[in-house]
């Protein structure tokens, strides 16, 4: 009988340490959900702000956005993993001490805590252009086109490559995921190295051009010209990209044998919605196409007739596009569930962008108010460096340099452009942008620390440094030769 006391005691005090842990885990959960709309929310109205002050600029407003900005950094500094912390903390700390080498106003700190600010938005918005992948079951449409054309490895590399080059000028990463979705059951039958060198490949080259890639958006704001100055490079290095990926392809699969391009398994194939058949997965895909093509007219569009940055229009056209596209073809309940699970899942998920790219905006922003970039132009004439390929070649290797030791090219292009202005070398900022490009797309590739190379290797299931320098390391060496040859004759041109 004092057994089984001490037996019923025991269980009601373990009965009460789970009911105390449950109760604790579970008012946890309760904070963490108010925190999260409340974070979310100061983040909406910084790129609220952002969007006024880039249409009607007011001093004021710099004030408020910047106060913004600090109660989001603050309320990220326990949210983000420690290395984020410590760099963002060092690159704030020596921004700190170059700002009081001068004569800092109120306007100024404010200016350097916003420095960013547009990068920041993009990055942030640029997420809701993949809400039209949403509207319709677009994998199933594309899967019921293409599986008769899929017979060999060569050309499903080549169907990878291009469907995620063109999804990807808009949609960005989210097009990886798409593609990568659609056409896994036929990869299966193929090297396991060809899907993932296909999707990464057709990703990459529009790192060159497209105004909704981070890479983009930061060529422009560091070389000081706009998306049209650039874009005749960057198209033309994108196009190189892409012929060198499918010549590439061909010489690695093109001689393997064709294979059946029967149906895949009921497990592996997309849900079949009702009542589809060819000409509605055509109606369907050509809706999706019409659509990324209005989004992207939209952006040069009002580039051109506003005079505004794409680095303004693109988080402008992240939340207006598809919402007005969501009215006209009916789907507004799609996109409403779609902008609910943006601001409920992926702003919250969004404090290490926030610090990290405010703090090199700040470390940015008071380098180029120091002394230093006047030496620059000094050292670079003394050791020799006074012609564009030169300078170019010096650039990109930095960056690749620093890549590798897990130092974002971001932060590496910041230094150079603060220290090297658009207009103290001989680099044009047409020739500086298209370096800045080539740099940071060989990072994309060969870093195993980019966002392209983690991402495949979650896809795949591979080391990222498998995944992208193994499987890649050739196709980038190749693309960096060609587009400095490219730029080199726009440089003898000019």
């Amino acid at each position: 009988h004092y057994a089984q006391e001490n037996l019923s005691a025991s269980s009601n005090q373990a009965n009460q340490e789970i009911a105390s842990a449950c109760q604790v885990r579970k008012e946890r959960t309760l904070i963490r959900a108010a925190a999260t709309p409340a974070f979310s929310i100061l983040l909406l109205i910084y790129i609220g702000i952002f969007l006024m002050q880039s249409f009607f600029p007011q001093l004021w407003l710099n004030h408020i956005m910047a106060g913004c900005a600090l109660l989001a950094c603050l309320a990220s500094l326990k949210q983000v993993r420690r290395p984020t912390l410590l760099l963002s903390m060092l690159l704030t700390g020596s921004g700190f001490l170059l700002m009081l080498q001068g004569n800092p106003q109120p306007l100024d700190w404010s200016r350097a805590a916003i420095h960013n600010a547009s990068l920041i938005c993009l990055v942030l918005t640029v997420p809701l252009l993949g809400s039209i992948l949403a509207f319709e079951p677009y994998a199933r449409y594309l899967t019921l086109i293409t599986k008769p054309y899929i017979t060999s490895p060569f050309r499903l590399y080549s169907a990878a490559a291009l469907l995620t080059s063109a999804l990807s000028s808009l949609l960005n990463l989210a097009s990886m995921h798409f593609v990568h979705h659609l056409l896994q059951p036929r990869a299966a039958n193929c090297p396991p190295a060809l899907f993932s060198q296909a999707l990464f490949r057709g990703f990459m080259p529009n790192v060159m051009w497209s105004p909704s890639y981070i890479s983009v958006a930061i060529a422009i704001q560091y070389s000081g010209i706009s998306w049209f100055t650039l874009a005749p490079v960057g198209i033309s290095l994108a196009l190189t990209g892409i012929v060198w990926a499918l010549l590439l392809g061909w010489f690695e699969y093109g001689k393997l044998a064709a294979f059946s391009a029967g149906e895949a398994t009921e497990k592996d194939r997309p849900p079949r919605p009702a009542d589809v058949d060819r000409p509605a997965a055509v109606r369907g895909v050509w809706t999706l196409l019409s659509m990324i093509l209005l989004l992207i007219s939209l952006i040069v569009f009002l580039e051109y007739y506003t005079h505004k940055s794409a680095l303004v229009l693109v988080p402008l056209i992240s939340f207006t596009g598809p919402m007005l596209l969501s009215r006209i073809y009916g789907k507004s309940a799609v996109y409403s569930s779609q902008f609910r699970q943006y601001v409920t899942d992926k702003l919250p998920k969004a404090h290490n962008e926030m610090l990290l790219f405010s703090a090199i905006g700040f470390f940015g922003y008071a380098l180029a108010g120091s002394a230093f970039p006047a030496q620059i132009p000094l050292l670079v004439s003394r050791f020799g460096l006074d012609t564009p390929l030169k300078i170019a070649l010096l650039i990109v290797g930095i960056i690749i340099l620093f890549a590798a030791i897990g130092i974002h090219p971001m932060i590496t292009i910041a230094a150079i452009s603060s220290a090297m202005p658009p207009g103290s070398t001989a680099l044009s900022g047409q020739q500086l942008a298209g370096t800045f490009l080539v740099g940071y797309m060989f990072y994309g590739i060969c870093s195993p620390f980019s966002a392209t190379n983690l991402i495949m290797a979650s896809l795949t299931a591979q080391n990222p440094i498998v995944a992208g320098l193994r499987q890649n390391g050739l196709f980038a060496l190749i693309y960096v030769l060609l587009a400095l040859c490219l730029l080199l004759l726009l440089f003898a041109a000019g």
